[in-house]
């Protein structure tokens, strides 16, 4: 009986747990809550790294980083975040400006960096390089193998298995995508269409990137208006 009261006991844990999150505020000052983001839909990267030169994984991984940024982000509900596990703020954006791109939050370690680097050891943390993959469905993928390579493009190849679209695939006159275009004349402004001679108001969301489509819940600005989907 008491083995049978244990197991009741502890299985609401491991059913229900909701994997690694974050509560930091970037170099900005902008607070950003890895809950709010997936429930809006939002997948996420987070890039852990050590902020020394010395450090080539971690040199790698930022740089790595940049490049499914710069693939992914303008067109996909997707968000990247790195994370410092050390360093005050002249080291870490020093590092960032460097080798990555300063556009892409990024944590400073001392002291809330270090914080959530201690944290997520409890789901599997180990290196001072890392890249991690959080879904929407609360799954997630940890310690992305080779992101530390530059000859690997292992990040990149995860988010096109994710149904992530290639952003630099999209083109001007070609019928496949849509065109975020923007004309006064139009009758159509505001409406998502295949046809590029109608000219269409382009979704953003509240971090100025360009949307494929409407998002399924949460806040987002088209045209000069800003909507608002419970």
């Amino acid at each position: 009986m008491k083995t049978l009261f244990i197991t009741i006991l502890f299985t609401p844990f491991f059913l229900f747990s909701q994997g690694p999150s974050f509560l930091v505020t970037d170099n900005n000052g902008t607070v950003w809550n890895s809950n709010d983001l997936l429930e809006q839909g939002t997948t996420i990267v987070v890039t852990f790294f050590s902020p020394s030169t010395t450090c080539w994984p971690s040199v790698n991984h930022i740089i790595n980083t940049n490049i499914a940024y710069e693939k992914f982000n303008p067109c996909n509900d997707i968000f990247f975040i790195q994370v410092a596990q050390w360093g005050g703020e002249f080291t870490v954006s020093n590092f960032v400006e460097d080798f990555g791109n300063p556009e892409i939050p990024y944590v400073i370690g001392y002291y809330q960096g270090q914080t959530l680097t201690i944290e997520w050891m409890d789901w599997g943390l180990q290196w001072a390089y890392e890249s991690w993959l959080l879904r929407t469905d609360g799954s997630y993928e940890y310690d992305i193998p080779y992101v530390w390579d530059l000859e690997q493009t292992t990040l990149v190849d995860l988010l096109l298995e994710e149904g992530f679209e290639d952003c630099d695939e999209h083109s001007v006159g070609d019928n496949d995508h849509f065109f975020p275009f923007c004309c006064t004349h139009c009758e159509a402004m505001g409406e998502l269409v295949l046809q590029p001679e109608i000219c269409i108001a382009p979704i953003y969301d509240l971090q100025g990137r360009v949307l494929k489509n409407k998002p399924r819940r949460g806040l987002y600005l088209q045209g000069s208006e800003k909507f608002f989907i419970k």
